[in-house]
């Protein structure tokens, strides 16, 4: 779990970086950024999960992957609303004292963004088991 975390916390640093830097402009940024924080987030609750009912192993694969990518895409809703309420609380703040262009773009950046970690939740969840994940 302080794997999970670790690589959360620098994915989160990275997108503050490349905000103040203006990153965002490259696309393949955004992209590498939802795809790490959905596979991250699914190791996390991968843990989670295990540590939460460890009596109960006979959970099927399909309702454990399923689960865990419940929770990546609740995770990834929580992110995108909260990049709606910064860009409305905050953008002309961000831009007038430090340039920066804040936050979330249009209704299709959103649904791409959730797709992408949807399928970092989808890969890790398929190398989970083929790599053994432990923390």
């Amino acid at each position: 779990m302080r794997l999970a975390i670790l690589f959360l916390i620098l994915v989160f640093l990275i997108d503050m970086l490349g905000l103040y830097i203006g990153s965002y402009r490259l696309s393949f940024y955004d992209v590498a950024l939802h795809f790490s924080g959905g596979f991250f987030v699914a190791m996390f609750f991968t843990h989670y999960f295990k540590n939460l009912n460890p009596g109960n192993p006979g959970t099927p694969k399909l309702k454990k992957m399923f689960i865990i990518i419940s929770a990546v895409i609740f995770v990834g809703v929580i992110w995108e609303i909260s990049e709606y309420i910064a860009t409305e609380l905050f953008s002309n703040y961000l831009y007038e004292k430090y340039r920066i262009v804040c936050c979330i773009g249009n209704l299709d950046d959103t649904i791409s963004d959730l797709g992408i970690d949807i399928l970092g939740a989808i890969i890790f969840s398929l190398l989970a088991p083929i790599i053994r994940y432990k923390d």
